[in-house]
C-alpha cells in the first residue's frame, strides 16, 4: 500500500513503524525547524502532522508491545511537497466496523463551517470525560489547522482495512 501516482510530489518526509512519542517528536521539530516557507505554514504543517500521528499512535490497529508492556500503534506517514501546498499523509489498520462512522464524520467535517466546527468541538471537550470522542476532535483539529477539506479513503487489503487521511496545508494565503 503506497501513494497513488497522482498523489506524488516531492518527498519532504516519510517514516513507517511504530509511532512513539521519541520518533513524532523529532519529526515535528523538524517540520516546525526547518519548513522554509512562513513560519504560518511551517506551524500548521506542524500542527497537522501532530494530529494525524495521535491517530495513529492511539487508534491503529496494527500495534507494537515496548519492554515496559505498552503498545503504540504502527503505520505510515508521508509529507508531499509541491509548488503551492504540502500534503500530509497517514495511512493506519482500523477495525472494519469504524469504516461507517469515520466516513460520517469526516463528511460531516468536510461540509461544516469553521465556526460550527469550533463549536463542535468545545461541545466534544465537554462529554469527552464520559465517553471517547478524541478520535473525532482530532478530525475536527484537521480541518480547523489546514482550513481544508480532510481528504480520506478506506483500502482493503489481504483482508485488512486501512483509514488513509490525507490533508493539505498551502503555502500560499495560509
Amino acid at each position: 500500500m503506497v501513494i497513488k501516482d497522482e498523489e506524488l510530489g516531492k518527498l519532504y518526509m516519510k517514516y513507517e513503524g511504530p509511532f512513539i512519542i521519541q520518533i513524532i517528536f523529532t519529526f515535528a521539530k523538524f517540520l516546525l525547524e526547518n519548513t522554509v516557507v512562513t513560519k504560518r505554514v511551517s506551524k500548521k504543517l506542524f500542527r497537522v502532522f501532530i494530529e494525524l500521528a495521535q491517530n495513529v499512535s492511539l487508534y491503529s490497529v496494527e500495534r507494537e508491545e515496548f519492554i515496559n508492556g505498552s503498545y503504540i500503534g504502527k503505520g505510515k506517514v508521508y509529507i508531499m511537497e509541491y509548488d503551492h501546498f504540502f500534503k500530509c499523509i497517514t495511512i493506519n489498520k482500523i477495525q472494519k466496523e469504524h469504516v461507517e462512522k469515520l466516513i460520517t464524520n469526516c463528511t460531516i467535517i468536510n461540509a461544516s463551517t469553521m465556526e460550527a466546527l469550533r463549536t463542535k468541538k468545545k461541545e466534544l471537550y465537554k462529554i469527552a470525560k464520559f465517553q471517547d470522542t478524541s478520535a473525532h476532535i482530532g478530525l475536527i483539529m484537521l480541518h480547523v489547522y489546514s482550513t481544508n477539506p480532510i481528504e480520506f479513503e478506506f483500502i482493503e487489503e489481504n483482508g485488512d482495512t486501512y483509514f488513509k487521511i490525507a490533508v493539505v496545508i498551502n503555502k500560499i494565503n495560509a
